[in-house]
């Protein structure tokens, strides 16, 4: 998916980002128990967020695990799962085969219509155990694919589709913290989407794709000015809720990694694109 909503590696502590690799391994294990490996290859890093998030409000067990993977075949590693790494899992899959819907409608991609084909059995499985988000899911990414083919230049109105979604992910079930976690899925949701766009902008100028910002008079300024209004607000709900927990590893992302991630995607994508390339010829 997008991956902004990560740790910012060199502010956290070694215990912590050895806390946080766990919670990730434990996601990619639920994801191939649960879906196979074609349920390993949505694993993303906001999902991960979200486990954590969810770990550190509701305090479950956590079960231990230590083994190798394909990914690390020469060194033991340590995984933590519980309930909500389980959640996390299924999300994954329920919101990377819509996305892959979402794609293949937009733009006629064939490696997304690929993907969505290898997930429809994991996202008909999610869809059953979560059908209040998979609901939310799928009106708000077709009111969103309705916006963005209007050409809609309302940047709150069309990152408000993403952040509805996301809130209704981060609302595992309805209690005295649903209003806290809805609004700060809302706003971190708005962040992503608003990174992305600003992340895709150059690219998505140059293909005549659509794009929010295109056309806007917004300085560099003004638009890291709705970034940090996004991620304050989310923070705002975060800090009403009574988490011990994870903190630190919360913290690190939210007050700092999300920043990070959002102002090097560009680097990071072109990296990315280049080391496809070199594989393709190779």
């Amino acid at each position: 998916m997008f991956g902004y909503v990560r740790i910012d590696r060199n502010e956290l502590k070694v215990r912590d980002y050895d806390t946080y690799n766990a919670y990730y391994c434990g996601i990619c294990r639920e994801l191939k128990e649960a879906f196979g490996i074609r349920g390993q290859i949505t694993l993303g890093y906001d999902l991960v967020f979200l486990s954590v998030l969810l770990t550190g409000l509701y305090e479950p067990e956590d079960e231990r695990h230590e083994g190798r993977c394909p990914v690390h075949p020469l060194q033991r590693h340590v995984s933590l799962t519980n309930a909500f790494t389980r959640y996390g899992a299924y999300m994954n899959v329920l919101l990377s085969f819509y996305k892959c819907l979402d794609d293949v409608r937009d733009d006629g991609s064939k490696k997304a219509a690929v993907l969505a084909r290898l997930l429809h059995k994991g996202a008909v499985t999610a869809g059953k155990a979560y059908p209040r988000q998979r609901r939310e899911i799928v009106k708000e990414l077709k009111k969103l694919a309705e916006l963005e083919k209007s050409g809609c230049t309302n940047i709150d109105e069309v990152s408000g589709c993403f952040g509805r979604l996301t809130a209704e992910m981060f609302v595992f079930r309805h209690d005295e913290w649903e209003k806290y976690l809805y609004k700060l899925g809302f706003f971190l949701g708005k962040f992503i989407y608003i990174a992305d766009a600003l992340c895709d902008l150059e690219e998505d100028r140059k293909k005549g794709s659509y794009n929010p910002f295109i056309g806007s008079k917004l300085t560099e300024e003004e638009k890291d000015g709705l970034l940090r209004m996004m991620a304050g607000e989310a923070a705002d709900a975060y800090e009403m809720l009574p988490i011990v927990k994870n903190k630190a590893i919360i913290d690190n992302i939210l007050y700092s990694g999300i920043f990070l991630y959002a102002k090097e995607a560009p680097d990071i994508k072109a990296k990315q694109d280049k080391r496809i390339n070199r594989q393709k010829r190779g």
